[in-house]
């Protein structure tokens, strides 16, 4: 049986509610082990939190962040 982090997914995400004032962009998401640790280490290094903490249907939570060039991504920490 394949757990639900074996499956590729991709989406769309619409410029709106707490997503609106993201850059469009193609957005990757990587997966952390620590999720409150790796927003420290983010914050630690110059990097911003765009968009606070959300839970994701029972399958982990994430944030948009952003790096001190501008780049941005999600930190994502699945729920095992």
């Amino acid at each position: 049986m394949r757990s639900k982090l074996e499956t590729s997914i991709a989406g769309v995400c619409h410029a709106r509610g707490t997503n609106a004032g993201l850059p469009a962009q193609w957005l990757i998401y990587i997966t952390v082990a620590n999720f409150d640790e790796s927003i420290s280490v983010c914050e630690n290094l110059s990097g911003k939190i765009l968009v606070e903490q959300k839970n994701c249907g029972g399958m982990g939570r994430y944030c948009f962040i952003q790096d001190p060039a501008g780049a941005v991504c999600a930190l994502f920490e699945p729920e095992l």
